[in-house]
This record gives C-alpha cells, structure tokens and sequence, in this order.
C-alpha cells in the first residue's frame, strides 16, 4: 500500500498543480492590463487601413527584452478568420527564420486550438511565460497554452523583434517613441 499511496499523492499534487496554474493565468490576464506597466501601443496599418492596435504590458519599468516575460495584446479593428490569423503569423515567422517543413505544421496544429475568428473590437492577449511557452487570452479567457521549443521569440518577434515589418511601431509599443 506504500507504493499506491505514493502514486495517489503525485497524482493528486499534478491536479493541484494545474489547478492552480489556471487559477494563476486567468488572475494573470486581469493583472496584466490591471497593475502591469503599460510600455507602448501602436496601430498596424495596411494600404491606410486599420487592422488592429498592439499594446505592450512589462510587469515593471524596466526596458524590454524580447527574452523577458511580457505580455501583447491586439484589440481588432476589424474582422479576421482563424484561418488568415494563423496564416499570416506563420507567413511571417518564415520570413524571419524559415520554419522547418516539420515544425510550420506542429506550429499551425497549435495555433488552431489558440487562434479564433475575431470580431472589430475582439482581443486577442499573448503572454510570454518562459522562452517555450506562450498563453493566449481571447477576451479575457484563456484560450489556449502553446508550448513549442523558442517559441517566445519566433513568435513575438513579428511584432518586437530586428526584422520586424514594422520598425516604428515597433518602437512605439517598447514606449521607445
């Protein structure tokens, strides 16, 4: 009986762990645009449309770093399908880094249980846990927890990284501008 109890323990520390790991998330998203430092915003624009607004969340003041944990959320100012949401982020970290054939299809697998159709004002929050490890937030709610090795920097570097499209408003969401 020694040994069951021993399982019955882990496993019941496991379930606690996840617990609490939910109740941590849904606490952090409130927290993050509730206490966390608001670094910078901008609005990405296409042929002089408005597609969304980034907005960047450090938990202090201290200068960002991609490496770091950091939270960036989009507010939609229009209509996108999961489909092109997923498309144009794996579109674009190919440009950066050239996703092996192997890991775009891993990574589109994941992004289909994190990605939603979106709505003119629907938000979309991706927070930076660790350097393998991101949680999305739609509205408010968690959506989804992506776990893929680099994938912090693979991913936000779209938005915050050297070979961003967008340098300016790059700048202007690390509050650099």
């Amino acid at each position: 009986g020694h040994i069951m109890m021993i399982k019955y323990i882990i496993v019941f520390f496991i379930i606690i762990l996840n617990a609490s790991t939910q109740i941590l998330l849904a606490q952090s998203f409130e927290k993050i645009h509730k206490e966390w430092n608001k670094q910078g915003e901008t609005v990405t624009t296409f042929f002089g449309i408005s597609l969304y607004r980034g907005t960047l969340y450090t938990p202090d003041t201290e200068p960002f770093d991609i490496e770091g944990t950091y939270a960036l959320t989009l507010t939609y100012l229009r209509s996108f399908k999961e489909k092109t949401l997923i498309k144009s982020t794996i579109n674009e970290i190919n440009r950066i880094e050239a996703l092996t054939v192997e890991n775009e299809k891993v990574l589109i697998d994941l992004l289909s249980n994190c990605f939603v159709d979106v709505s003119s004002g629907d938000r979309i929050t991706a927070l930076a846990n660790s350097r393998d490890n991101i949680s999305f937030f739609y509205n408010g709610k968690q959506q989804c927890n992506l776990e893929m090795i680099d994938i912090r920097k693979s991913f936000f570097s779209i938005w915050l990284g050297n070979n961003t499209r967008d340098v300016q408003g790059s700048l202007r969401l690390q509050g650099l501008q």
